[in-house]
């Protein structure tokens, strides 16, 4: 898959919770390896001592454009588990991914099948300052202008047992790219998108999760 994508202008719609999203930066790398068009038995090692499955104790969600008051998901995920996915885009080549799951065997099975299709992908970071990653909720273009809407996702460790997922969803608008021989329409990639954001970018919804480890893969 590729893992910076470029749009011609293209719409998608955006999500009401956090997305199944980040495989616009979350994929498998053209070796074959670790399960991606290989044989799918050997598992991507992350470096983080975060992988395993969650019970999720808190899920909340704001109302758009009021990204400092939140409230509860009702229902919430009942678990998320983190386990390795191999990715271009992360930091040694494996992201830190984490999937909503229901039973303890679902969340095995979920973290063994590493989708492409993840609601976190953290792609930078570690377990000591935090990790941090991204997915598109939305994407389209003005003239020569790329709007899209990117969550922004910020994970932190709470003590032993404990972890938290920030996610801050903001509007950026940035040029698009031309065509290196000047003709036709330009283009909106994921990446730049992702790098434009700044502190100043407005915030559509935010979103808080807090989980507390259950068990190991």
């Amino acid at each position: 898959m590729q893992q910076d994508t470029a749009h011609s202008y293209q719409t998608s719609r955006s999500f009401t919770m956090i997305l199944c999203a980040t495989f616009v930066v979350l994929g498998c790398t053209s070796s074959g390896s670790l399960g991606c068009g290989s044989d799918g038995t050997s598992t991507p090692t992350v470096d983080s001592d975060l992988t395993g499955v969650y019970t999720v104790d808190v899920y909340q969600q704001s109302e758009e454009d009021a990204c400092d008051t939140l409230a509860d998901v009702d229902p919430a995920p009942a678990r998320i588990v983190f386990y390795g996915a191999e990715s271009d885009s992360a930091q040694g080549g494996v992201a830190l991914a984490g999937q909503f799951c229901g039973s303890v065997e679902d969340c095995r099975l979920r973290a063994a099948q590493r989708p492409i299709a993840t609601n976190y992908a953290f792609l930078r970071g570690n377990d000591t300052d935090g990790w941090q990653g991204w997915g598109i909720a939305s994407r389209d273009g003005v003239g020569d202008e790329c709007l899209y809407q990117v969550q922004e996702h910020t994970l932190a460790a709470t003590g032993e047992q404990g972890i938290r997922v920030d996610t801050r969803e903001v509007v950026t608008q940035f040029q698009a790219t031309a065509p290196p021989d000047g003709s036709g329409t330009g283009t909106c990639t994921d990446r730049d998108a992702i790098n434009s954001i700044t502190t100043e970018s407005p915030c559509k919804q935010a979103y808080l999760l807090e989980a507390t480890f259950e068990e190991r893969l």
